[in-house]
């Protein structure tokens, strides 16, 4: 006889999981996706699943039955810095800014700082009252069997802690980026490092397992906090792939033809996720530079107009702003080539963004720029992929075998559909949710006791 699987249980006796997550979809940010997918898939399995959230989305935005969804609005209200969506050419003429304009970016700069360095553990820390409220009133007689907390925020640590703890129950510790000894692009001082250092250790003493997205970020917490760590990347959601646009047409440039579409979707951080090098390499293409063009969709804190203007490259770029997950979708779609940007820093090594998986989803080559011993530069490497480079030279000399294959055929071949193979949400979750049922028969606690 096959194992009895969750789905022919009784549900009386389903196993009940708490995810205690800031974010769900709809939110702008990959951040809502893992833990939402891993809801819907427990769901899908026969698991009993509430959601404590600070998002306003519908239980069927995460994917779970109406009424599973605990929603707690942070408070008090803490100024959020705005944000400006903007389309343009990064060539085109740009109108002044005005005093106000000017003002209330330098405060808002401001704000963030103080948040990033002042706001302990993070500046969503006046959320964790509101939800150990939020879920005390309306746990009613229903009890989880384990709690899962997704981070950042570090704040939902606290809270799934408080609520472990108070029910006697185990909890499981997400990291989809680590805390106080992780890639920190915020943190300003080694004095906040180490009160987070100080108050993660603190937290952790009763966590019963964690769980990252890579084999060194997983060593990393073994090594530093003595924790049973394991690993469960991301995941490909299976999602219907975005065919491209009717009106998908390229962006005219020099003589000689096609165009070559490049395309980034993400934040960008100066000297961390810097797009330099890409645009130094399209200066030396010289007057073929005019047959690539580059989408940026997403946040870049002016760092592709300084890169832009400083590479003498401005007409071949287009910075979109913010754009909706559908969107960036669509763009991925259209797009010849995708770019991936990361840092080029040993320390750097485990990061495996979100948004590799949406790559692959689309199938389109990938450009990734970043450590090249790194987990996600040898992810695309054997899984024939893309291209991995940090020197202009070797990426202008790629940028023309693209320009010729796509003058040739048309078009640049689709990366294999075996690229996928393993990497579906549903084959990294199958073994989180014998890890959770583990911690909720208490055999991860006795296996490290």
């Amino acid at each position: 006889m096959p194992p009895t699987t969750d789905h022919q249980r009784d549900p009386a006796s389903a196993p009940r999981l708490l995810v205690v997550s800031y974010h769900l979809p709809s939110a702008e940010t990959v951040a809502a996706s893992r833990p939402a997918a891993l809801a819907a898939f427990a769901v899908e399995q026969g698991w009993d699943v509430r959601i404590l959230t600070a998002s306003n989305q519908s239980a069927d935005a995460a994917g779970v039955p109406p009424g599973r969804v605990i929603q707690a609005a942070p408070s008090p209200q803490l100024p959020r810095p705005g944000r400006r969506a903007e389309v343009s050419r990064v060539g085109d003429p740009v109108r002044r800014a005005s005093s106000l304009a000017r003002l209330r970016a330098g405060a808002n700069r401001s704000l963030t700082r103080a948040g990033l360095e002042l706001l302990v553990p993070d500046p969503q820390v006046n959320w964790i009252r509101p939800a150990l409220r939020a879920f005390r009133a309306a746990d009613g007689d229903w009890r989880p069997d384990v709690v899962l907390a997704s981070a950042p925020p570090f704040s939902g640590f606290l809270v799934a802690a408080a609520i472990a703890r108070r029910l006697g129950v185990p909890w499981v510790a997400d990291y989809r980026d680590l805390w106080s000894v992780g890639n920190d692009y915020w943190v300003r001082s080694s004095l906040r490092r180490a009160v987070d250092e100080k108050l993660e250790r603190r937290v952790l003493r009763s966590v019963t397992a964690c769980v990252t997205v890579s084999s060194p970020l997983a060593e990393t917490l073994r090594r530093t906090f003595g924790v049973d760590a394991r690993v469960v990347m991301n995941g490909i959601d299976r999602r219907r792939v975005t065919p491209r646009s009717a009106d998908a047409r390229p962006v005219p440039g020099g003589p000689g033809g096609v165009t070559l579409t490049l395309a980034y979707t993400g934040h960008l951080y100066g000297g961390r996720r810097d797009p330099g090098p890409l645009l130094a390499a399209l200066a030396l293409l010289g007057q073929d530079a005019g047959r690539v063009h580059v989408v940026f969709a997403g946040e870049d804190n002016g760092v592709v107009r300084a890169a832009a203007d400083r590479a003498g490259v401005s007409d071949c770029v287009t910075v979109l702003g913010y754009v909706s997950p559908e969107k960036s979708w669509q763009i991925q779609a259209d797009a010849d080539v995708l770019v991936q940007l990361m840092w080029n820093d040993p320390r750097d090594a485990g990061t495996v963004t979100g948004k590799m998986f949406d790559y692959l989803q689309a199938r389109r080559p990938i450009l990734l720029l970043g450590y090249e011993d790194g987990v996600a530069a040898r992810l695309v490497r054997d899984r024939g992929a893309g291209v991995v480079s940090n020197e202009p030279a070797a990426i202008a000399a790629q940028l023309l075998e693209w320009l010729a294959v796509k003058q040739r055929t048309g078009a640049l071949p689709a990366v294999p559909a075996s690229a996928l193979d393993g990497l579906l949400r549903e084959d990294q979750f199958k073994p989180y949710l014998q890890l959770l049922r583990e911690a909720a028969d208490g055999s991860v606690r006795a296996a490290r006791d």
